[in-house]
Order: structure tokens, then sequence, then C-alpha cells
């Protein structure tokens, strides 16, 4: 074997791994984006929310009679509040959801949405702006005003007729009739919305394919709209596929891994591309702006839910294995996810996958791979439903086998019915096969869940073809996990939601697992700058760098007492504020090494302040700012200094400092406490004897358990040794 020189080693070239740039991947030039290209003015979303209403029997349906199912309700939100200079116009038929799209409680739950929702709706107050050709006058002189931007209505004609951009994102479920029952989509709702768009339409729009569909139906979408357009009038047809992940949609879309645009390669589809990309160019870096074939486009969001399936399945599949050996499959996925190559993500054991996605879009390449006669493709993919449906089986024979072969009489808790944390949606939740399973073997069972409307449960068993009189004689949905665990033989774990756990709460782990985009209320956009890491065990702390200023002048400011930052966390709505008056840890964020305030000014545009996210945490907690510059608004408030425990350090420089000098901005530290936590001595104190507990998601800490005599058993390990 050769001797490879010391220096070679130390430099690690050998082990380097890289990915390839996108420019060597892609058959479409990165620079398309930059095309000429008319800027958007209006957009409707027809559609606003990820539950869709159920779905009648039909001849020939307009989009007046279609339901909607995508995430384009935080979708259109986060459009808005990045684009102040465009008005957003939600449409849904559902007079009910668009009303509660107008109320204070939101037809759907996703961390941060609420307050993303409430500025762009309703308008927000910014405070006060300093006079820009007097920078030493008081700050009260101008009143400011986060104008309304985003609309909710059912008037869906005229909101056609407006917009110069139309996403459409109505439901595309599994087909339950004819040629393709099962697996096939069902796309008669997408046909009624192009056919409703090609008779309203009397000016030339873009049209967006938001919803997830089968390849080539882009094309469909373009035949429908030519053959029934007015006279004169034109449609280009982009493809614009969602890559939200439930629960965590907002931070998502805030700090997306992508954005992919897919267009017919000619002049016009380039036109329209570039269009569509300057909207989301004001908050997304351009190196994520991806723009490709409608072919590519559509089935890349096809592949990508079925890749990310096929790993859960995987990891499910090991869990069998790791159960029967005594190997422990968080340690197991843990070490695989170590592998560069393979990474972390999706690889947690659990009941099974469930949500509105997964499975119809197996079912989608499934049917699409029949149809071109690709058999052993199709029956590849078909293998990751059934590894997921024998998972549910599977934890349900555990269950069954630990309570003595007899659910008969016995009271079982269920903890959770999302299908997973932090969402609201149950849609192919394995909380609903369990349970049907356990009311087959009549037993009596105890529903829990945080965020779960109680008749959305009774509805998901109902359709699952529960009996309506078992359900009333044998369910239960309780206010409070103590209530459902009350008297129980066992407690079923089936959501991972934080008030379940028993386990540590550190704040490195907040940081990591539950940390959600920050809502800057009121502070200065700044160019894009990533943080540079402190070390790992600095997880929640993150320093920016100095941003780019994009040529905006800057000058300065008598300090003001009171002036200064509000920034909110959606997820526990803890507020901060930082002071621009010195601070007893010394410079706070708004301060110049002068000690003055530092006050920039950019060229004059519409300013969307209040900006969720504005700082937010990307995918290992760092934090960043947007790309562009705007006015700085001022709060004239008597705002205290900063303590707890989020601490302000770092300064701003003004533009006579050095664009080059690397400076602390913000230096933010964040603890989160465990709250509502659920006091499992409590639960035992209430419990039959023996007292099990299933955890289904391994959020547990077996051996606290066990020392206040619960017996557990958990997917892909070994249960509790019973003494004898």
């Amino acid at each position: 074997m050769a001797h490879l020189p010391n220096a070679t080693l130390a430099s690690g070239r050998f082990l380097e791994r890289t990915v390839t740039p996108a420019a060597a991947r892609l058959t479409r030039s990165m620079d398309t984006i930059d095309a000429p290209h008319t800027r958007v003015k209006k957009i409707t979303c027809m559609g606003s929310g990820f539950v869709g209403g159920t779905k009648a029997p039909f001849a020939h349906r307009s989009y007046s009679q279609v339901t909607t199912d995508s995430l384009q309700g935080p979708t259109s939100a986060v459009i808005a509040y990045n684009n102040s200079d465009i008005e957003v116009t939600v449409v849904d038929i559902n007079p009910d959801r668009i009303s509660a799209w107008k109320s204070n409680s939101l037809p759907i739950y996703e961390p941060g949405l609420d307050e993303i929702v409430r500025a762009v709706r309703d308008g927000a107050p910014l405070g006060q702006q300093r006079d820009r050709y007097n920078p030493y006058a008081a700050p009260d002189e101008v009143s400011l005003f986060r104008r309304a931007n985003l609309f909710f209505s059912t008037n869906v004609d005229q909101a056609i007729m407006d917009a110069d951009l139309i996403f459409v994102c109505v439901n595309t479920p599994t087909k339950t009739h004819g040629i393709g029952k099962g697996s096939a989509a069902d796309l008669d709702f997408v046909e009624a919305a192009t056919r409703t768009i090609a008779k309203v339409a009397t000016q030339d729009k873009i049209v967006v394919e938001k919803s997830t569909v089968p390849c080539k139906t882009a094309q469909s979408i373009r035949e429908i709209l030519a053959a029934n357009a007015h006279p004169g009038v034109r449609f280009d047809v982009l493809s614009n596929p969602e890559f939200l992940a439930e629960g965590t949609a907002v931070r998502d879309l805030l700090n997306p891994d992508r954005i992919i645009i897919g267009s017919m390669p000619t002049a016009a589809g380039y036109r329209a591309a570039a269009t569509l990309a300057e909207v989301y160019g004001r908050w997304v870096p351009q190196e994520r702006i991806i723009t490709m074939n409608l072919w590519s486009s559509e089935l890349s969001k096809l592949a990508a839910n079925a890749m990310l399936a096929q790993r859960i399945s995987s990891v499910n599949a090991l869990s069998a294995i790791c159960e029967a050996t005594g190997a422990d499959v968080d340690e197991v996925s843990y070490a695989c996810g170590l592998d560069s190559r393979i990474g972390p993500q999706m690889l947690k054991a659990g009941p099974g996958f469930g949500g509105s996605c997964f499975q119809k879009d197996i079912f989608n390449i499934v049917y699409l791979s029949e149809s071109l006669h690709l058999y052993e493709i199709a029956d590849y993919w078909r293998a990751v439903i059934n590894m997921n449906e024998h998972q549910k089986q599977r934890f349900t024979k555990r269950i069954i086998s630990c309570l003595y072969n007899n659910l008969a009489g016995k009271k079982l808790a269920v903890l959770g019915f999302a299908f997973k944390k932090n969402t609201s949606d149950t849609r192919e939740s394995p909380a609903i096969t369990l349970v049907s399973n356990f009311l087959v073997e009549r037993a009596r069972v105890a529903i829990y869940d945080p965020r779960v409307p109680e008749y959305q449960i009774w509805r998901e068993l109902s359709n699952n073809g529960s009996d309506p009189e078992m359900l009333k004689k044998n369910v239960s949905v309780c206010s409070t996990a103590y209530e459902a665990c009350e008297a129980a033989d066992a407690v079923v774990i089936m959501t991972e939601w934080d008030e379940f756990s028993n386990k540590s709460f550190t704040a490195v782990a907040a940081s990591k697992q539950d940390r959600q985009p920050l809502a800057i209320l009121d502070v200065n956009s700044y160019t894009r700058a990533h943080a540079s890491p402190k070390g790992a065990d600095q997880e929640a702390s993150r320093t920016l760098s100095k941003p780019e200023f994009d040529g905006a002048t800057a000058f300065q400011v008598p300090p003001r007492k009171g002036t200064g930052v509000i920034i909110k966390d959606p997820l526990n709505g803890e507020v901060k504020t930082f002071s621009s008056h010195r601070s007893t840890s010394g410079n706070s964020p708004l301060q110049s090494p002068t000690g003055q305030s530092t006050f920039f000014q950019s060229p004059p545009r519409p300013n969307p302040l209040l900006m969720s996210g504005r700082f937010a945490v990307g995918p290992a907690g760092t934090f960043f700012t947007p790309r562009h510059t705007s006015d700085q608004y001022l709060i004239d408030a008597d705002l205290p200094d900063v303590h707890g425990t989020v601490q302000g350090t770092g300064l701003l420089h003004d533009k006579a400092s050095s664009i080059d000098e690397r400076l602390q901005a913000v230096d933010i530290e964040t603890t989160k406490a465990a709250s509502h936590r659920l006091d499992w001595a409590r639960i035992a104190s209430g419990m039959r004897r023996p007292m099990f507990v299933f955890d289904g998601r391994n959020i547990l800490d077996h051996s606290k358990l066990e020392a206040l005599g619960f017996r557990v058993e958990a997917i892909g390990k070994r249960g509790t040794v019973v003494s004898e």
C-alpha cells in the first residue's frame, strides 16, 4: 500500500466530500430568473388551508363546488409579509373557512402563523419614523402603520380578474372511483379551477400550479386554458410545488431549502418564471431559487415526499429487528445519521407516517409507474406503503400481547391524535388506525390531544368505518391528559408533543429541535448574512456577519432613551426588548461605538417592516437576516434594558465603518423552560396496576418511569424486564 504524505493526511483532502454545484446538475442556466419580466402587483390564491372538505359525487363541477387542500394559507401570509407592495387575496368557496381566516381563531394551527396573519391581514402600528431630512427631529413627527395586504374572500371571479398571478392550490385527493381508484390522483378540482380561470380572465395571467399533481398535469392545464380563453388573452403556466412540513411550515417558508419553479423552455416561459422568482426573491437567496422544465418540477415534489416516506419505512423496518435482537433503534438511527451521505433527518422510528402527502404521493408514483408499464418500479414504491401499514399493526399486536392478549373492558389512554406535533392535522394519522383496532378488541379508549378539536377526532374515527354506537359507548375525548389517564390500564403515546415527554430539556435541545422563527416586530431589514457557529456546545447562540448595505447611505441620530427593537418568539409568545440606551451588559444592539444610535436610510421603496422571521432560525439554529434594506423605524417608547434569558450584545456600525469588517450585530441566547410537562407521578397515582406505557414516539425516559412503577414498551426497543 502506498504511503500517503502526512501533509495530505492532515489536510483531509482524501476524506473530503463535496456537493455538486447546482449549475453542474441543472439543464437550465441558473441566471434564467434574471430574464426581463413584468412585476406583480396582485396575487390570487385559489385555496385557503390544508384541511379539505368532504367530496361528493359529481358529473361536472365548477370551482364554486370545489374544496381545497393545501398549505396555501401560510404560504400566502408569508408572501404578503415579505412583499408589502403586493396585494394577496386568498379565495375559497367555503364561507366558514374564509370567516375563520378573518377571525382571531385560524382554521389551522402552525407555530408563528397567527402573528404573521394578524400583521398582514389587519395591519399593524410600527411606531414613529424620524424625518429623513432632519435626523435630529423628534421621532414622533410621522406615525407609521403597516397597511394590510392579505385579504380573504369568497368572490372568486373578482379575485381572478384583478390578479396578475394566480396560484392554483386546490385539493388533489386519491381517486375513489373508476380507473386508478385507490392510487391515481383525482384532478377534477384542478380542471374545474382551470376552466373557471379561462372563463373569467379577460387579461393575460400567469397561472401557477401549486397543488401536488402527477407529471404532465401542467400540459392539461395549458390545453384547457388555450381552448377556453377569451380572444387575445394569453396564459403562462408555471409549476411551483410546495416543500413544507406541517408543524414547521412558517420556518420552512421563511428559510426554505429551495424554491422550484417549472416553466416551458420558451422566452415567455422564462419571463413568467422570472416574475414569480422576483416575488420569492424578496427574502429567499437567489441561489435557492431553481428553475427547470414543467415536468421535472411536478415530479420533484412527488419524488421528495416518496423518498422521505421511504426513510421512515426503512427505520421502522429496522425497529422490528431491534426489538427482536435487543438493539436500540435510537442508537442505530443516530449512528446511521452521523454519516454525511445519510444525514439524521426522518430517521425517527414510530408507529408509521401520516399526513395528507406521503401516502397520496407514493400512490401517485405507483399509478404513474403502472401506467408506463413499469411494474417493478410500482411494486418497489408500494412496498413503502405496505411497511407503513405493517408498522401500525405490529404496534397494535405488541400492545395486545403485553396486556395479556385481552383488551376487552380495559381502558387505554391515547395521548396525541395529530399525525405529528405542532400541527392540528389528523389526516392519515396512525392514531386513527390504532384506536380503531382497540375498539375492535372491545377496549375503552380515552383520547387527549392539546391541539386537535374534539369534533375532528369524532369525524376521523367515523370516516374510518367505526360504528357510531360503539364510538359513543367506548370512546371519550378528554380535555386533559390526567383525565384521559385516570383509572387507565395503559397509556399509549401516539404524538410526540413536548408536554408528554419526561426527558431533560436543555437550552441546546430547545435550539436544535423546538426553535421557531423569531418575529421581529420592528427592525431594519438588512442583507442576508449567515451566522458563524461558536461551537456545538453553544448551539443556541449565534453571531451575525455584518451585512452589505446595497449602496444605502447612513447617518447617525442622537441617542434617545427608549428607542429599540421588540422581538417576539411565536413559539412561546415571549416578548423581549433591546433598548438603544446603554445597558448593564455594555453596548446595546442599536448603539454605535460612540454610543450613538445608528440610523440607516435606503432608497425609497415599500417597506414590509413588520416581518416575522426577519431574524429567523436556520436548520442548525443559526440566525440570519433578509436580503433587502429598508428604512429604519424607531419606537418611541420607554423600553427597559435587556435582562433575563435573552442577552443583547454587539454593535451596529454606520456606513463610514469598514464594510468588510465583521462585527457582532446581535448575539441572542435563548433558553426555553420546560413548561406544561406532564407529572407522571400524578398519572401513576391514578392508574390501575400493573401500569403500562407504550411509547410510540420514543420521547420518554424509561428509567424515570420504571422508578415510578411503570412497565415501559417502546418501538424499536426491548421493554421493561419484569423480575420474578
